[in-house]
């Protein structure tokens, strides 16, 4: 699998809080939380990184049950 293509499946931290419109340390706090996301180690940090799957659910969490 290319870079590029690795890029388009998951989504970090950063993207994934703005996109939820939380600050980053919420959404790091449900992960904790919720058991969602995952961490991957960098060079020179460790960040979390979501699924399109785990951004709907987290969507879905967030939102909560809707009629």
């Amino acid at each position: 699998m290319t870079n590029e293509a690795n890029r388009r499946e998951r989504i970090d931290e950063n993207r994934a809080a703005f996109m939820l419109g939380l600050p980053k340390e919420k959404l790091l706090e449900i992960c904790e939380l919720s058991g969602l996301g995952h961490l991957e180690e960098g060079v020179t940090d460790v960040r979390m990184f979501f699924t399109y799957e785990e951004m709907y659910r987290l969507c879905r969490l967030l939102v909560g049950p809707t009629s």
